[in-house]
């Protein structure tokens, strides 16, 4: 059963509007504090040419996105889409519709078993993805007793790490807020009415796929403020969530306050993700991984410790301000 969370705290602090977040265009690669892309020998960057077949998938999703024409599997990676099947997916119906387009608008589903089995497919190579990317750290890790996710959408982490890593004994705290629109600020500036989850269809989501071992934390019952929260945690992660869609600068405190001694915390980060001072003096590394949709480029997972040790293992780059 669903454990809410609720306790008074102060008000959110002031808003960044850079740091931890985006940086302009025309600000080099070693301001934004990730990893330089590789150059294709005429002074642009490997990622961003896409060739023929990449052009098409990018054309035929977005079109059919524009238009409701539905989706195939055709559009996934198809290195993702075959591996083990974790995440399983209830039929779809408006409900669930409403709920995973206000999260993930990249999809215009219906009602039928086709988007049903894109949509899972999607979650599960995506979550197979950042395992990808995260399995030195991952595998040599304890198994967790506390885990923090901010932002779990529809669970798919969840599930994921639950079944593939085992991770049946730790408790996974899920923090998210209701919201009937998507209201991500373009700044990334940190805003209670931000939030665009549905807690009924997330419970209805882990409970088809039969996960019992997490607690489920409305927002609104912590004053939108994460040091509410009961930590220390073992591993705190966002993925698409704080840097990516917030501003991680506003929310470095409460996070690393959350962290135990020895704790991890990752975040998905876009490509012009910008360092701040903070970020700077604490152990942490840049992972690439691979995206589920073929017409996307890959992006970066931040990940993060109090603990220079248990960052030594991973790989990755570095890069400080």
């Amino acid at each position: 059963m669903p454990v809410v969370v609720s306790r008074s705290v102060p008000a959110a602090s002031a808003p960044c509007v850079c740091p931890g977040f985006y940086t302009q265009p025309a600000v080099t690669t070693a301001r934004r504090g990730l990893p330089a892309p590789p150059a294709d020998g005429h002074g642009r960057s490997a990622a961003r040419l896409l060739g023929p077949r990449q052009l098409w998938v990018r054309l035929r999703t977005e079109l059919a996105k524009h238009f409701g024409l539905g989706h195939r599997v055709e559009e996934l990676s198809s290195a993702l889409v075959g591996k083990t099947l974790y995440f399983r997916s209830p039929p779809l119906d408006q409900e669930l519709i409403r709920a995973v387009r206000a999260i993930t608008p990249q999809f215009a589903l219906r009602p039928d078993e086709n988007s049903r089995r894109v949509w899972e497919l999607s979650q599960n190579g995506s979550s197979w993805a950042e395992y990808e990317a995260l399995a030195p750290l991952l595998e040599a890790m304890a198994e967790p007793a506390r885990i923090l996710e901010i932002g779990p959408g529809m669970g798919r982490s969840v599930v994921f790490l639950s079944r593939h890593m085992g991770w049946r004994n730790a408790t996974f705290d899920l923090y998210e807020g209701e919201g009937r629109a998507r209201k991500y600020p373009l700044n990334a500036a940190r805003a209670d009415d931000s939030f665009c989850g549905d807690l009924g269809q997330l419970c209805r989501v882990l409970d088809f796929n039969q996960v019992k071992n997490y607690r489920l934390v409305d927002a609104a019952t912590t004053g939108f403020r994460l040091d509410a929260l009961p930590g220390p945690y073992d591993l705190v992660y966002s993925f698409y969530g704080v840097g990516f869609h917030w501003c991680l600068a506003d929310f470095w405190d409460e996070i690393l306050g959350l962290l135990g001694a020895r704790g991890v915390a990752i975040f998905t980060v876009h490509h012009s993700f910008q360092e701040f001072p903070a970020l700077a003096g604490t152990p942490h590394r840049y992972l690439p991984f691979r995206r589920i949709l073929a017409k996307d480029r890959p992006l970066n997972l931040l990940v993060v410790s109090p603990d220079p040790a248990t960052l030594r293992a991973i790989g990755g780059r570095e890069e400080r301000a």
